[in-house]
């Protein structure tokens, strides 16, 4: 038995959020909208490439017993920092940078529209924040 990688998160949001969500998902991340199972609520599937990885959810109170509503981050594995570095900055998105020295990691820290916090991966990638706009 085994675990082999993240199958979705889920992102609960109110019907007046989603538009922003859906839209901050595919311009700044990247991501696109997919196949969606029908279902009693409103959302979306959001995929990077094949795979669907966000599922939101159109919901005006918490759908669950015991959901505070609160989600700490998201994490994705990308690659170049530099160009995401200049997408963000030209979509004047707030993130900060952190440096992992081992195993090499670069990473980008950014809020989406609802305030769920996105890290963003860069495995063996060193940002070099003496260049302009870094």
């Amino acid at each position: 038995m085994d675990v082999s990688g993240i199958n979705h998160i889920n992102i609960v949001v109110s019907a007046g959020q989603f538009p922003d969500v859906v839209t901050f998902y595919e311009q700044i991340i990247g991501l696109t909208q997919g196949v969606r199972a029908v279902s009693k609520r409103n959302g979306a599937w959001l995929y990077c490439h094949d795979t669907a990885i966000i599922h939101l959810s159109v919901v005006e109170q918490p759908p669950y017993r015991g959901s505070n509503g609160h989600f700490n981050h998201v994490a994705l594995s990308c690659s170049g920092v530099a160009a995401w570095v200049q997408h963000l900055n030209s979509h004047q998105i707030r993130y900060d940078v952190d440096y992992r020295p081992a195993p090499a990691m670069t990473q980008l820290f950014l809020y989406d529209p609802v305030g769920i916090r996105i890290e963003l991966n860069f495995a063996g990638e060193q940002l070099d924040l003496s260049a302009p706009g870094a």
